[in-house]
């Protein structure tokens, strides 16, 4: 039977079989959480219960014994392994924010300017990749090479792409032949791209941008050894941190793992502030 066992017998269906989702949600100015969003697939979730006690040893005899030992503070730990590497939760990982970034001016286009300049770059080195920018310094995206147009501004000589340059259109970057037969290291170089009003939006993550990450967890668990039986862990205000390595190389599929510590939030629950655990009899996964 689900949550309290009042036979005092065992019952297999108390056996547990870890499965289950996990939510987060904003903290709401009253202390209520706010709407949840599913972290995705969650291979590993953890609780650790610590507590501190202070011993207090006897003198009165030959032998000292312990005649008192008081809990002086208690603390509930967790620790998450997420493998959805959306950007909502890699900006947990790196205590950062996520948007949509600024507009791609390959949407707009960019009129023609000195790019790469001898005074601020030491001019073109051949050999070697240059972001494209527009001259405020925001980046193109989702470029097409035919939409670029790339001068040696001396000449003029207009460049040739696979002669002088190549493109990558997806993430809007130019590499400089070292064969180049119209441009050679130390020129200067001007940028033009036409207008492309179906270039894609980009979406951003903003690192190291928050001290502390904090807000309410819920787990729902799903024990396969009882039925799919659910139960709820509604910790009320935990802080998340990032924990160990996050693979940008691996063989293995990418993982990040955040430890973090209920807090207490009285009111969400004034009866039970950290860390609240419900179920019911009808609570089965459909």
């Amino acid at each position: 039977m689900p949550g309290i066992n009042p036979t005092g017998k065992p019952n297999t269906n108390d056996y547990n079989l870890g499965r289950g989702k996990v939510y987060f949600a904003d903290i709401l100015s009253d202390g209520s959480p706010g709407a949840y969003r599913d972290l995705g697939n969650s291979p590993e979730f953890n609780i650790t219960v610590e507590s501190e006690t202070l011993e207090h040893q006897s003198s009165m005899q030959g032998l000292r014994v312990t005649d008192n030992e008081v809990v002086i503070s208690q603390k509930v730990g967790l620790s998450i392994t997420l493998d959805e590497i959306n950007f909502q939760n890699l900006a947990m990982f790196v205590s950062g924010d996520y948007s949509t970034g600024p507009t791609n001016p390959a949407v707009a286009g960019i009129t023609s300017y000195s790019w790469i300049t001898t005074a601020k770059h030491g001019g073109v080195t051949l050999g070697a990749w240059y972001d494209v920018v527009d001259p405020n310094g925001v980046r193109a995206y989702d470029i097409k090479g035919a939409d670029l147009i790339l001068t040696e501004p001396v000449g003029p000589t207009v460049l040739v792409e696979n002669t002088d340059y190549t493109v990558d259109e997806h993430m809007g970057r130019v590499f400089f032949l070292t064969t180049a037969s119209n441009i050679v290291d130390a020129d200067d170089c001007d940028l033009e791209l036409t207008a492309n009003v179906t270039a894609a939006a980009t979406d951003e993550v903003r690192a190291l941008t928050k001290s502390e990450f904090s807000g309410a967890l819920k787990f729902v668990s799903e024990n396969p050894a009882d039925a799919d039986h659910q139960t709820e862990y509604q910790f009320h205000q935990v802080q998340l941190q990032a924990e160990g390595d996050f693979g940008l190389i691996s063989d293995e599929f990418t993982q990040m793992q955040m430890t973090g510590t209920a807090e207490t939030n009285t009111d969400a629950d004034p009866d039970s502030p950290t860390l609240t655990i419900r179920t019911h009899e009808n609570a089965r996964a459909t």
